[in-house]
């Protein structure tokens, strides 16, 4: 779809929900639904990268830009060299945003998130498309929320400024990380880093040890979610012989005493 450049609400169709920048204590740069009023929280500029067909979606009172997370599903507010790239599948009335070159797209799952009502939307690859739909509708042009009885807001349309040309990989991708180790090297620690310190949390909580057939799923989908520095199974094997060794080794030395 072509989208003209400018000031735009983005709704969910035949609904009073719209797309909402959430910077509040417990949401800080979220970006969620909201109903319909004239804030200009919930008005966007929609703008096309030169020489595209994509866009980035910044949020007219904020100026921050609808971003994706590492994991591909989280939708946060950032600045413009950390928007994601977007494409606009379909007619302005029932519109898929997508992340370019992927089938993730802007869901707006209508799961309350609090008791006041803030729902966080979210990009989801899931088949089912009814919860992904937007309505587009530029200031000045609103028939379709004067017939909900809801006023616009009184922002004059215009586009923010214009973008910097897109990014040589538009698609998502998770961006790389350095191995994060906070155990000192020389601490004695029997974990090779902290990325086993911390699957073995996982996998050994209390009451609720994970089986091996849910460990090598988990560590399958944090790989498919992008994750780096993710352990194989074999070592995780390795670090749980060394830590029971080493507990068998510390049991046997307290019954000596």
């Amino acid at each position: 779809m072509s989208l003209a450049p400018g000031t735009y609400l983005i709704h969910v169709p035949d609904s009073k929900q719209a797309l909402c920048y959430y910077h509040l204590p417990f949401f800080s740069d979220k970006i969620g639904t909201w109903y319909i009023n004239n804030v200009d929280i919930l008005m966007w500029y929609v703008k096309p990268y030169p020489g595209s067909p994509m866009y980035a979606i910044q949020n007219v009172y904020y100026k921050k830009y609808i971003a994706v997370g590492v994991d591909g599903s989280e939708a946060y507010g950032a600045e413009e060299n950390n928007a994601a790239v977007l494409e606009l599948e379909g007619p302005t009335s029932s519109c898929l945003i997508k992340l370019a070159g992927t089938n993730r797209r802007l869901e707006h799952p209508n799961i309350k998130s609090t008791p006041q009502g803030h729902t966080l939307v979210n990009f989801t690859d899931k088949v089912a498309l009814q919860d992904s739909y937007w309505s587009f509708e530029k200031i000045g042009y609103v028939p379709s929320l004067r017939s909900l009885g809801y006023p616009y807001t009184t922002s004059r349309d215009d586009n923010g400024g214009n973008l910097k040309p897109i990014p040589k990989n538009p698609t998502f991708t998770s961006p790389a990380s350095q191995p994060n180790n906070l155990l000192p090297p020389n601490s004695g620690s029997m974990y090779t880093d902290d990325a086993h310190f911390y699957t073995d949390m996982l996998f050994n909580m209390p009451r609720t040890p994970f089986t091996r057939t849910q460990r090598i799923a988990a560590l399958d989908w944090a790989r498919k979610l992008g994750a780096t520095n993710v352990p194989t199974m074999e070592s995780f094997d390795e670090c749980e012989r060394r830590l029971e060794t080493a507990s068998g080794s510390s049991d046997a030395g307290k019954e000596a005493e």
